[in-house]
């Protein structure tokens, strides 16, 4: 029965890392470990687990947390978006967009330097 009991806990953790990984940036790996560590331990006292046993159980579970949540990380497709290659630092042709012009229209035309200002100190003072 022991057995069963540090499977599951340690199945739950890598579970709960896995779906962690999926759906977390990496800080939430501290209050995940904290929960993990707090509900391994009680699990291990209810059962009569002695202390040494416990201790290597908890921390079996957070290393199996952090593991399965490294292995998504790698190998989420998410992660091939995280290019290495060197832009060729040419703007692409199509990159202008149209701004609206003072008359409610779209040109393909590039705001005046003094547009970005409009309102603000730098342009009262004009």
């Amino acid at each position: 029965m022991d057995q069963v009991i540090i499977a599951v806990l340690v199945v739950t953790s890598a579970l709960i890392g896995a779906a962690a990984g999926l759906r977390f940036k990496v800080f939430t790996l501290v209050p995940i470990a904290i929960l993990i560590a707090l509900a391994s331990a009680a699990v291990l006292h209810r059962n009569d687990f002695g202390a040494v046993s416990g201790i290597a159980t908890i921390i079996a579970c957070l290393v199996v947390n952090q593991a399965a949540y490294i292995i998504v990380q790698i190998f989420t497709p998410a992660a091939d978006l995280l290019s290495n290659e060197v832009s060729d630092s040419d703007p692409s042709s199509g990159r202008e967009q149209g701004v609206r012009s003072d008359n409610g229209d779209y040109r393909n035309q590039k705001p005046s330097p003094t547009g970005a200002f409009k309102g603000s100190f730098y342009a009262r003072k004009r």
